[in-house]
């Protein structure tokens, strides 16, 4: 595993250089191409139709904030601060000891009243010291996660609605005022041993275009700190006997209920039955047995708004007669999760107006998988008005209801607007017509296959500035959860983040970013790299038909030739060479640096050897597969797909 380092790492900003644009087009690259062949790619995406906020306002201004390498400013947090809101201060502390050496002092609201000629980190939008001081945060603009921050006389005035918001407004005050910025676990860049520096005058209003995003990689899933740096939002779901997700059984589990309750299940017993069976009275009960568990978990999990009846993981659906009928009356068998689904939730919010309920009471939304049998939307398109709306009001999911499309069977090579995906993108807005909450659940790695690269770039941008025009309030574009990942996997951990954050942001300038940062001084080599391997994927997408969901069988010798792996590792050993200077002088950033070349060579090695056992002589190939086991037991590499240990690999190869 690949160790976090116990400090933070602090890396100098480098200067953002111009950027090629990298694209699209399907233009052929063959093994022996020179470097031009690689050139512009474009990727054209539409402007997005609508927006979070991105208000940024940030001007030199004349207070000292660090004068002779002195801070005399003091964070002031609420006198009843949660956790959350400590760590916002703490993080404030922590980036601004990094920069300056100092150590800034956190008081009260209660200890310090508000003056002009004071000098304060003001945190949170309760803190009395905001509306003494005649700050108006627009916290109805603002949502779960958005930031405010506001330069006044000497002070800054940071806030959310949220602690989490206020935290998010803390990385906002921090990238203004000293360049701060993220782009992995242990990638941080800021400005360094600052001893004179003026307060910037800001006033910034940040509101994400897609409000919580959670995270998919092991990443972040295992480092909770680095998951907040990078906006993914935290625990989300009230889960139900643990489960977020198919976790139907956990509200009825078949060894409890099934004998007595058969009608409950699907004829095959892979799934519920959501009609049970048509009997009116069972599925009362039914309906009334899973109202009640899900009190037991609202009861026992008081601070989550959002908690879910999913099915289990499995294609299958109820063939009964009732589910039969109403597929045939609607052409999707969704129908039955929406009615369902509806009448928990009014239950439960008659139960909220009790004096039992009452306590508990919260905005609380019930969400429901549309996902393989119930994928498809019951809705009705108009051509004339280019729109979809719900066959009738029974199939209209409450004001509190919400859906989680998961397209499984979608390309994410291509973005969803493309003809492949035709299915996928009128259903994100069939959706859309049914419901209010609309949550979204992509894919953006080949589950059978996490040691291959998967191209998932050139449908991002678009992707997410669709699903932001069709209102989608949460977004899981699950990746390799399990631990580490390559394939430039980390690149696109940062991206998720980016540009679920702003759906316009310039695409081309963070990847230069990114690569600047997470690779130092291998980074024209490791970009090099990067710019071919898309080219590549374009070649494979036009020519070889290279195309297809998450499950794409990819170990084919003719997608990747032998001439062109070689290379791709020879840039990459060409990238370690160039750290070698910075192993004498800064120790902790080359190893850093080095390792994440390190991962990146995981792809070209592992096809190389496993398409091309021939190109070695016997004793070769065993030295290859060994120094290759090392390497990814170094770097904490666990599976070679989703539920497949990285040790199958092993007997695989005979090593």
């Amino acid at each position: 595993m690949r160790k976090l380092l116990k400090k933070t790492c602090i890396f100098l900003l480098t200067a953002v250089m111009a950027v090629s644009a990298v694209a699209c087009n399907k233009g052929q690259m063959n093994s022996g191409d020179s470097d031009e062949d690689f050139n512009d790619l474009i990727i054209d995406v539409p402007e997005s139709k609508n927006k979070g906020i991105h208000e940024v306002s940030v001007s030199d201004g004349n207070t000292d904030f660090v004068s002779d390498g002195k801070i005399e400013h003091v964070i002031v947090i609420p006198a009843d601060a949660n956790a959350a809101m400590q760590t916002a201060a703490s993080e404030l502390r922590i980036f601004v000891n990094d920069a300056s050496g100092n150590e800034m002092e956190v008081v009260t609201d209660e200890e310090v009243v508000w003056s002009s000629s004071a000098k304060y980190f003001v945190l949170g939008a309760d803190n009395k010291l905001m509306s003494a001081a005649g700050i108006n945060v627009p916290l109805k603009s603002l949502g779960g996660r958005g930031a405010y921050v506001e330069t006044l006389e000497n002070s800054v005035f940071l806030a959310g609605t949220t602690a989490e918001g206020t935290l998010n407004a803390v990385y906002e005050w921090l990238h203004y005022q000293l360049g701060w910025e993220i782009y992995g676990t242990e990638e941080i860049v800021q400005q360094t041993d600052v001893t004179d520096m003026k307060l910037k005058q800001m006033r910034i209003i940040e509101v994400p275009d897609i409000e919580d995003i959670a995270s998919t990689y092991g990443w972040t899933d295992n480092d909770p700190v680095t998951a907040g740096r990078m906006r993914y939002t935290g625990s989300f779901w009230v889960t139900v006997g643990g489960d977020s997700y198919h976790n139907s059984f956990s509200y009825l589990p078949p060894e409890d209920y099934k004998n007595e309750k058969s009608e409950w299940y699907s004829e095959d017993g892979t799934q519920l039955c959501y009609t049970a069976h048509g009997d009116e009275k069972l599925l009362d009960e039914m309906i009334q047995t899973v109202t009640d568990r899900m009190k037991e978990e609202l009861i026992a999990q008081p601070d989550y708004e959002n908690i879910t009846i999913t099915q289990q993981d499995t294609t299958s659906w109820c063939s009964c007669d009732s589910c039969m009928q109403l597929n045939k009356k609607y052409g999707t068998d969704s129908v039955s999760v929406i009615r369902f689904c509806n009448e928990v939730s009014r239950r439960i919010r008659a139960w909220f107006d009790t004096p039992d309920g009452e306590p508990y009471k919260r905005n609380l939304k019930i969400s429901f998988f549309a996902y393989h049998a119930t994928e498809n939307a019951p809705v009705v398109y108009n051509a004339e008005t280019d729109t979809y709306s719900p066959i009738d009001d029974t199939v209209r999911c409450d004001d509190n209801v919400g859906v989680i499309y998961a397209p499984i069977r979608a390309s994410y090579q291509v973005p969803l607007n493309d003809k492949y995906n035709e299915k996928y993108y009128n259903n994100v807005r069939g959706w859309n017509a049914v419901c209010k909450n609309l949550y979204m659940w992509t894919y953006s790695t080949n589950f059978h296959y996490y040691l291959v690269p998967t191209n998932t770039y050139n449908s991002m941008q678009y992707n997410y500035r669709f699903l932001r025009d069709n209102n989608t309030k949460w977004l899981l574009d699950q990746a390799q959860y399990n631990r580490i990942a390559t394939g430039f996997s980390a690149l696109k951990l940062y991206l998720n983040s980016k540009l679920a954050w702003n759906v316009d942001a310039d695409f081309n300038e963070l990847i230069e970013n990114f690569f600047e940062n997470y690779f130092g001084p291998a980074a024209p080599y490791m970009r090099k790299y990067f710019d071919e391997l898309r080219a590549h994927w374009a070649y494979l997408e036009g020519e070889k038909n290279y195309l297809g969901d998450c499950y794409l069988e990819p170990l084919n010798s003719s997608y990747w030739p032998n001439t062109l792996l070689k290379r791709w590792i020879d840039y990459i050993d060409t990238a370690q060479q160039e750290l070698e200077t910075l192993k004498e002088r800064d120790a902790e950033k080359y190893k850093i640096y080095s390792e994440n070349v390190l991962l990146e060579s995981i792809a070209p090695r592992f096809l190389l050897i496993d398409l091309f056992p021939d190109k070695f002589d016997s004793a070769s190939l065993y030295a290859e597969k060994n120094s290759f086991r090392n390497d990814c037991v170094a770097l904490g590499i666990t599976n070679y797909a989703e539920k497949v240990d990285i040790s199958e690999l092993w007997s695989q190869w005979g090593i």
